[in-house]
C-alpha cells in the first residue's frame, strides 16, 4: 500500500512540473483616493510560467462595481496577458477592498484571488 501511495505522489509531483502555471504580477491594485461617482481602470498582468498553454476559464469581480475583462485565448508558455479592471466608486464614501477571482486550468492552484483597494471621497 505504501508503494502505491508513493507512486501516486511521485506521478502527481512530476506531472505538476510539466504544466501550465498562473503567476500574477502583484497581489493587489491600489487605486488610492478617488472621487465619488468615478470610474477608473487598471491592469493586472498574468503570466504563464509553465510549459503548457494556460486557459483563463473565468475572471469575476466580487461585486457589480468591479468589472474585469480578459482575453479568452490560451496564454502560451512564457507569455503574458492583461486583465483590465474597471472599478466604479458610485456614491458610497469610504475605504473599499474588493476581490477578483481568476479560475484557470493551473493544476496546482486553479483559483487565484487579487484585491482592488482604495478610498472613495
Amino acid at each position: 500500500m505504501k508503494k502505491i501511495m508513493f507512486l501516486g505522489a511521485f506521478v502527481l509531483g512530476v506531472s505538476s512540473l510539466f504544466a501550465q502555471t498562473l503567476t500574477l504580477e502583484k497581489e493587489e491594485i491600489q487605486f488610492g483616493n478617488l472621487k465619488l461617482n468615478t470610474e477608473v481602470t487598471s491592469k493586472m498582468k498574468v503570466t504563464n510560467t509553465g510549459d503548457k498553454p494556460l486557459i483563463l476559464k473565468s475572471v469575476v469581480g466580487s461585486c457589480g462595481c468591479t468589472i474585469p475583462e480578459y482575453a479568452k485565448t490560451p496564454i502560451e508558455p512564457g507569455k503574458s496577458s492583461d486583465i483590465v479592471i474597471k472599478y466604479s466608486t458610485g456614491g458610497v464614501k469610504g475605504d473599499f477592498n474588493k476581490s477578483v477571482t481568476i479560475t484557470s486550468n493551473d493544476p496546482v492552484s486553479s483559483r487565484k484571488i487579487f484585491r482592488i483597494k482604495g478610498k472613495a471621497e
